[in-house]
């Protein structure tokens, strides 16, 4: 394998990685967005999922996503 057929495969890896990186930093953001009072207010009723209120529910479903998805990212971040 020659020089040039090396170079774009290690762009379109730096490329990625880059991207990974900016969706990592927006991840605070998108948390911060759903675990805002007026989008919780959405769900504060009277209706429970497996006993265990509803808002409840969503704001640790919430929070188990993002801890997923940071894991996740992490993941890809430090893979070389």
């Amino acid at each position: 394998m020659t020089e040039g057929e090396r170079t774009p495969d290690l762009a379109r890896r730096a490329y990625r990685r880059k991207k990974i990186r900016d969706a990592a930093l927006l991840l605070p953001l998108l948390g911060a967005f759903l675990l805002a009072s007026p989008i919780i207010m959405v769900f504060a009723n009277d209706g429970k999922i497996f006993g265990l209120p509803l808002p409840f529910v969503y704001i640790f479903g919430v929070w188990l996503g993002l801890v997923l998805a940071a894991r996740y990212m992490a993941r890809l971040l430090t893979e070389d």
